[in-house]
């Protein structure tokens, strides 16, 4: 099932939420990360309230738990600006690339 097909069956909050981790993301198909195992997975970022700035961390569910890696504390003036932000970085400190795994899609 495509990406598309999935959000059909998702609720609006989902949805919602996807679209928001997509667009930070700078594409749905910029999510995919593949496992060392090579599976591949749907990252999201968590965005947390951490002094006066906003704690960022990778996350994606695989093998029947929650995967998570911090990504930084950054200064911004959105929830928005901070997933931006959280996804530039991801990319630029080569994080998932430091773990062994790798984007589906590289980044351009």
């Amino acid at each position: 099932m495509n990406t598309a097909a999935k959000r059909v069956h998702m609720s609006r909050k989902t949805r919602e939420a996807a679209a928001e981790q997509d667009a930070a993301a700078g594409a749905a198909e910029l999510r995919k990360m593949r496992t060392k195992t090579g599976d591949v997975v749907t990252v999201s970022l968590s965005v947390s309230p951490s002094g006066g700035a906003s704690r960022v961390i990778l996350r994606f569910k695989w093998g029947g738990g929650t995967v998570q890696r911090p990504v930084a504390n950054v200064n911004a003036e959105s929830r928005a600006e901070a997933l931006r932000e959280g996804w530039r970085l991801i990319r630029e400190k080569q994080i998932v690339e430091k773990e062994g795994w790798s984007w589906v899609v590289p980044s351009t």
